[in-house]
């Protein structure tokens, strides 16, 4: 009796360690993951959010300018906050994700992989849905609607004096609207249901012609459905953009400032799903597959 103890304890400890060396390899790949889809993503948000804000510039020179920036000053952007906000969205969602399978997998015997998948999506809908709203509405305070006039910008700052040294006044930042944030929300349930819940059904609906194989026909409908949802995705996120940016104003110009940059923006935000859902989560999957081998075969050492 006491050896069988004794054994369950050692199979007790073995489990729990080998997970918490899964684990530690699910936090490592999306933290690498991340760190490299996040510059350009920082820099297509940042360059779509300017864009709707004063189309004084043209979007794609807008994006090529805060790229370059990544390059010439990379201690300045990846310190900076939208860097972090945007960093901070995918690390937790890629680690949600990578986490919540492990466990789930680990405390059921023999997973039902649909009740593994559904566990997955749901836990990481809650982290990534809130998340996603908290980096936009950053982004739009940030560069949503300018608050230094011109001239202002140019002025050289000079040396500070004894006489002004006061308090600088307190900057009291605008209410952000509920309203945005639902139109963000909106937004953010197109894009997922165009990610996960559409390719599924869409699948079956693939000629064998084009692609044989079910794998292949599920993989490229994963590649180009969340792409083809930012078509509809695309006009609810400009219009909260114009909600926050301009609070009064007639339907109608909201509609034709929409449309104005409805046709580069939809580019970009399609361009942008391919590095977050694609390149991102391909190289999440294979670092994970590369740590979980690591992690069991220290497992296999601690047994022998």
């Amino acid at each position: 009796m006491t050896q069988r103890l004794h054994a369950t304890s050692i199979r007790g400890e073995w489990q729990g360690a080998h997970l918490a060396g899964v684990l530690a390899g699910d936090v490592a790949a999306a933290t690498i993951a991340a760190s490299a889809v996040s510059p350009i993503i920082t820099a297509i948000d940042r360059a779509v959010v300017e864009n709707a804000a004063s189309s004084n510039r043209p979007l794609l020179s807008t994006l090529k300018t805060h790229i370059l920036y990544s390059f010439r000053h990379p201690r300045l952007f990846f310190a900076a906050k939208p860097f972090f906000y945007v960093w901070t969205l995918y690390a937790a969602t890629y680690t949600t994700a990578n986490g919540v399978e492990s466990i789930a997998k680990a405390l059921t015997t023999h997973a039902d992989q649909v009740l593994v998948s559904s566990i997955t999506f749901l836990s990481t809908c809650i982290v990534n849905v809130p998340l996603g709203v908290w980096k936009d509405v950053r982004f739009v305070q940030l560069y949503g609607r300018p608050t230094t006039p011109k001239a202002a910008i140019n002025i050289p700052i000079q040396p500070e004096s004894a006489s002004s040294k006061t308090s600088p006044p307190t900057i009291v930042p605008a209410r952000f609207p509920r309203i945005v944030g639902a139109t963000f929300l909106f937004r953010d349930a197109i894009t997922i249901f165009g990610s996960i819940n559409l390719p599924p059904m869409l699948t079956s609906s693939v000629p064998d012609s084009i692609f044989s194989s079910p794998a292949i026909k599920m993989a490229a409908m994963q590649i180009f459905t969340p792409v083809l949802s930012q078509i509809v995705a695309t006009p609810v996120h400009l219009l909260g953009l114009d909600l926050y940016t301009n609070t009064q104003g007639k339907a109608s110009e909201r509609a034709a400032r929409i449309r104005r940059s409805l046709g580069p923006t939809t580019v970009m935000r399609c361009s942008r799903i391919i590095p977050a859902f694609g390149v991102g989560l391909v190289m999440n999957t294979g670092l994970r597959d590369y740590f979980h081998e690591k992690a069991e075969v220290m497992r296999a050492r601690r047994r022998s």
